[in-house]
């Protein structure tokens, strides 16, 4: 009886610990990448089986397709807890700490050649890389990962700009204030609400439809408002044109009311609309509410150029706005400073102590 319960222990344990483990499936995508998903995982991370895993490159950006086999370092990742779970396509996954893209690895002379010719051809913010001092054979000495951003970090300052070479990956951090937190909201939302004295509209990027179909004939609904909430917290960007041309018709109607930007760490380039509603030339009353933007204005027009055969790509601007940017932006990875400082927790409370109705209106 003895020997019987002992191995119906030993079998029970046995059987806990495998319920514990994760399994992940590594499969090829192209000639090129590889890709892993999530087969099994402990009990309380049952809802992320089947999903694709990620990993975090920085604030505001990641990726799920690597370049080298990574099972193993994947699956360390996942037993040691070195991971969050994000919403993403409407489900939980698992994102890796940026920590797994951070080893330092050889960079070769095709690889270096590679990458100048991508950024003296390609890149807006080549001409001022120069103007600094930044030339080819100061590159082309470059041996490793680490000794590459060094560099990088020499001469450029933009937080659009993200560079993979295989397993390296680059880029810049965004503005990041204590005790703040990305909002809840999905992305996108795009929704506009009116209450007794203000016209709310809240969009978390500047990229999908109904942000191009409406955000522009907002004037036609706010003239007679006191308050116009533009909150954009959380909005990682697109397109800025339906924001000049609602600047525009306000400037033209002459709205006379006051405008709130709400932004966060997380608003990013034309997510960071006060480029275009700050202009103190206007006829309106415009302020900043909640943290630092996140600071990504410099360079713009972004797309990613690929070398394939040498596993080099850049995500990079194709037009410099560094002239055309407000004397108050603080620079890339600063951003805009707030006027009247609010985290998404104390917005609603912010707002209406400034006379602003916000019936029916919730902030997460």
């Amino acid at each position: 009886m003895k020997r019987k319960s002992l191995f119906l222990l030993l079998l029970l344990l046995g059987s806990v610990l495998f319920a514990s483990s994760w399994q992940i499936n590594e499969k090829k995508h192209s000639d090129t990448f590889y890709w892993y998903f999530i087969d099994d995982a402990p009990e309380e991370y049952r809802q992320v089986k089947g999903t694709t895993i990620f990993a975090i490159q920085n604030s505001h950006s990641y990726r799920n397709l690597f370049s080298i086999p990574l099972k193993s370092e994947i699956l360390k990742y996942l037993e040691e807890g070195k991971f969050e779970v994000r919403i993403e396509d409407n489900m939980e996954q698992i994102f890796l700490f940026p920590e797994i893209l951070n080893i330092n690895i050889d960079i070769s002379k095709e690889e270096l050649k590679s990458l100048w010719k991508i950024l003296s051809k390609k890149y807006a913010g080549f001409s001022d890389m120069k103007k600094k001092g930044f030339s080819k054979m100061e590159l082309l000495n470059v041996t490793n990962s680490d000794e590459l951003k060094k560099l990088l970090d020499k001469y450029i300052e933009d937080c659009h700009f993200t560079l993979d070479i295989r397993e390296m990956s680059y880029s810049q951090n965004t503005a990041h204030d204590e005790g703040t937190f990305k909002s809840l909201d999905p992305n996108p939302v795009y929704y506009e609400k009116e209450t007794s004295n203000a016209y709310y509209v809240r969009f978390t990027n500047c990229s999908n439809n109904e942000y191009h179909e409406n955000f522009e004939n907002i004037y036609l609904k706010v003239m007679e408002k006191e308050f116009i909430i533009l909150d954009a917290r959380s909005n990682n960007g697109g397109s800025n044109f339906p924001q000049i041309k609602l600047r525009n018709s306000l400037a033209k109607k002459h709205y006379k009311g006051t405008i709130y930007v709400l932004q966060d760490n997380w608003s990013f380039s034309s997510g960071e609309v006060w480029e275009e509603f700050g202009d103190r030339t206007l006829p309106y009353t415009c302020k900043l509410v909640g943290t630092h933007s996140g600071g990504m204005q410099n360079y713009g027009n972004c797309r990613t150029i690929r070398d394939s055969k040498n596993h080099v790509s850049v995500y990079c601007g194709r037009s410099n706005f560094r002239k055309f940017l407000p004397s108050n932006y603080l620079g890339e990875g600063k951003g805009y400073e707030p006027d009247i400082w609010a985290t998404t927790e104390t917005m609603k409370a912010t707002l209406e102590g400034l006379g602003v109705d916000l019936t029916g209106i919730d902030f997460q």
